[in-house]
């Protein structure tokens, strides 16, 4: 969806494609996510785009087919905000960021675009990447893809501290507090 957010997507699939066609080809990109107005002209655009390179573009997953796809991934990307002046349009940019935490706890690790919620959960080279520039996106992962005992530390610890966000932590602090 582009009604409320700017996801940048088609970010995502220019980045993906240079970084294949310099010799990454082990990889594939897959994008998911709904719009509240079914198929839209930017989707058929990135359908495009993707063509001839190992793209998948999955429309309105369930949240199992999600979780299914988040334990299967080893890198989460996010360009919400690409582009945005957040001063002018912070409505515009990740507000808090469940999808990277869901995507943390499951041990992919995030490089995601620096701005909005991201920034407060994302700790730089710690738990995962935060990125400005499309340069700083491709040569961040294909750093993590050539350091593979990196690639696991950052998994770990990104597991480990999207913990802090789990219902289980919340529903604890809450209780101690009222009792």
């Amino acid at each position: 969806s582009q009604l409320e957010q700017s996801k940048r997507q088609d970010v995502l699939v220019k980045a993906f494609q240079r970084i294949y066609d310099s010799g990454f080809r082990n990889w594939k990109l897959v994008l998911t996510g709904g719009s509240e107005v079914g198929r839209t002209k930017f989707v058929d655009q990135l359908i495009k785009n993707a063509k001839g390179y190992p793209i998948k573009i999955i429309e309105n997953p369930s949240f199992e087919k999600i979780s299914e796809l988040y334990c299967h991934s080893k890198i989460f990307w996010s360009a919400s905000g690409y582009g945005i002046d957040e001063k002018v349009n912070p409505q515009k940019v990740e507000h808090f960021g469940i999808t990277t935490v869901e995507a943390m706890a499951a041990g992919a690790v995030p490089i995601i675009y620096k701005a909005g919620g991201h920034m407060e959960i994302v700790k730089l080279e710690e738990n995962g990447y935060l990125w400005k520039t499309i340069e700083d996106l491709i040569s961040t992962t294909k750093d993590i893809i050539d350091d593979s005992k990196l690639l696991k530390e950052i998994s770990q610890r990104a597991s480990k501290d999207a913990f802090k966000y789990s219902y289980a932590r919340f529903k604890g602090e809450i209780l101690s507090l009222i009792k």
